[in-house]
């Protein structure tokens, strides 16, 4: 597997490096073929921000973590990453096995230990609303009507349902299908 340091400033040393490709190599085994992982790291007053993302097989698996001690986010990216990765095995275990299918295919037929420590999540509300279309700008101030951090809507420009989401640095994002 290919770890991927990118940073601006360059000062990512050699040590963190391969402490980081140690740590994430560890993923690998969730996999059949996990051809790279890319780290982005960043450092502003003395704390250090860690973007990881994780192409393996058909999946793209992101985390992100910030702490004073780069070690400590590598750690910590690599436990929520590796919490990810279990509770999507997970996932297609369960519904592989839904199907009826006796035997599981060679990349989920890996013994279960730690999935069932973890609690499983269900959909507990479903609300249904008229998705009219409106534009970008018209869903930003329903968004903040609202006092929601995020707000789905059909785009009247491209015709295509979308999401609209406020990022951590207080500017929005746009969620848009590519089909």
């Amino acid at each position: 597997m290919e770890l991927l340091v990118r940073n601006a400033e360059g000062n990512v040393p050699p040590r963190d490096r391969e402490y980081a490709a140690k740590k994430l190599g560890r993923l690998e085994r969730f996999f059949h073929k996990a051809t790279k992982v890319e780290m982005v790291h960043h450092e502003q007053k003395g704390e250090h921000r860690l973007e990881v993302t994780l192409f393996a097989d058909e999946f793209k698996i992101r985390s992100e973590e910030h702490d004073k001690s780069l070690q400590a986010c590598i750690d910590r990216v690599s436990e929520k990453l590796e919490y990810r990765l279990r509770k999507l095995k997970h996932k297609l275990v369960n519904s592989h096995r839904k199907k009826g299918v006796t035997s599981l295919p060679e990349a989920l037929a890996e013994a279960q230990e730690h999935e069932n420590d973890q609690p499983e999540h269900h959909t507990v509300y479903k609300k249904t609303f008229p998705a009219k279309p409106m534009s970008t700008e018209e869903a930003v101030l329903q968004m903040e009507l609202l006092g929601h951090s995020f707000f789905a809507f059909q785009n009247e420009e491209s015709g295509r349902f979308g999401v609209l989401y406020v990022r951590r640095d207080g500017h929005y994002g746009l969620l848009e299908p590519d089909l």
